[in-house]
């Protein structure tokens, strides 16, 4: 065997172990806490507009909390309602309670604003013709009539005192012309009922429905319409 032939398992070996040195400096080059990669710039992006979304409260305190705030807008609503009947002091007292809850809402001043708007003589005049119509479209006419005595006591000679005195009795006419009718018709269904005309009974029975839905008279009718239906069935 030559000399050379001798070395050569040797210089084998040698390149060898150098070929697993280069690797794995390369290995460690790529995968090493210095080799990591920068964020991708729209990631990076991403990141500062969260950042800059997210507002920077130095006292969370100074930010009151959900339930505080819907409890100060609640005491606004029922502020309102009161002022709306008339009850100023009590109104007051719940938005000085809204503002106890939230100090400063603009809510709240804009509610006192027109709270003391409603409040002056000419206030209170709109809220009893406000409220004397609502009375007279419910055919609430005791209500409606004591309303308009109130708001006389503001403006005596005020036209639209007279003008909804006027709709207030021609209203009670049609509800009086209105009633009288469905008695009529609800008379017309039991003689129907009594000569067993069940399909008479049922037509007149149902244009006392169409005149007025809600008359009273209607339940008790209504009952004996349906005994009669039933004692045909039971005859059949």
């Amino acid at each position: 065997m030559s000399p050379f032939s001798a070395r050569l398992p040797r210089f084998a070996i040698v390149a060898a172990l150098v070929v697993v040195a280069l690797a794995g400096g390369a290995f460690y080059l790529f995968t090493g806490p210095a080799a990591e990669a920068p964020p991708a710039p729209a990631k990076q992006a991403a990141r500062q507009a969260a950042s800059a979304a997210r507002p920077d409260v130095a006292n969370p305190d100074d930010t009151p909390d959900e339930a505080v705030s819907d409890r100060a807008l609640h005491l606004i609503g029922q502020a309102r309602r009161l002022a709306d009947r008339g009850k100023f002091e009590e109104a007051n007292a719940k938005l000085a309670e809204a503002d106890k809850a939230v100090p400063g809402l603009s809510e709240t001043a804009e509610a006192r604003r027109k709270i003391a708007e409603l409040a002056t003589p000419e206030g209170r005049y709109a809220i009893q013709l406000s409220r004397a119509r609502s009375a007279i479209d419910s055919a609430d006419y005791a209500a409606a009539e004591k309303d308009l005595t109130e708001a006389a006591t503001l403006k005596p000679e005020a036209p639209e005192i007279g003008v909804l005195r006027q709709e207030m009795q021609s209203s009670q006419q049609k509800e009086a012309t209105r009633s009288s009718r469905v008695a009529e018709l609800l008379t017309a269904m039991r003689e129907s009922i009594a000569r067993k005309d069940i399909a008479g009974a049922d037509r007149a029975f149902n244009e006392a429905s169409r005149l007025d839905i809600l008359a009273p008279a209607l339940d008790q009718a209504r009952t004996e319409l349906a005994e009669a239906h039933e004692a045909a069935r039971d005859k059949n």
